[in-house]
């Protein structure tokens, strides 16, 4: 696959528009471009495994999300109920990811933590309950797959970021 071509694929997952990732990638006619790399199997079955990669990657994530859900610290709330002193670039550095709602009354701040019943609730459905490796949902598995695929490549993919 040629360098401007493997850029077309990128380009794809990131503006998910044929037209415009061939505009970007260089070509002169996108609109054929499109037509002649889409009726390629190698462009499309690149284009899907980024996209695999991506959604992965988006799954790791939230699955991180709920942990920090389930099982982060409330020290920053706190911080935010207590001190009447902090500055803008404080609040900025506060990690509020596990407050649903801040409100202020009369009688001060008042503040609804996220539910971590539900976020651990969540977390089980999504990595399975059981404790055999196969016994939990295909999330799981596809996650464990693809950081066994990502360990067992060389490093020179991802020398162009």
């Amino acid at each position: 696959m040629k360098p401007r071509e493997k850029e077309f694929c990128r380009l794809m997952t990131v503006v998910a528009d044929p037209i415009k990732a061939a505009r970007k990638a260089g070509y002169k006619h996108p609109e054929r471009a499109w037509s002649e790399l889409s009726a390629r199997e190698e462009i499309v079955s690149e284009i899907r495994r980024r996209c695999e990669n991506i959604r992965s990657v988006y799954e790791h994530t939230a699955i991180c999300g709920l942990y920090k859900l389930a099982y982060g610290g409330v020290s920053d709330a706190l911080t935010l109920l207590y001190r009447d002193d902090l500055s803008e670039e404080d609040l900025r550095m506060l990690d509020l990811r596990n407050v649903s709602e801040i409100k202020r009354t009369d009688k001060g701040i008042e503040v609804k933590f996220c539910d971590r019943i539900k976020a651990i609730d969540k977390l089980q459905e999504l990595l399975g309950s059981g404790t055999e490796h196969g016994n939990g949902s295909g999330l799981l598995d596809a996650i464990l797959s693809s950081a066994e695929a990502l360990g067992s490549r060389s490093g020179s993919e991802t020398d162009d970021l």
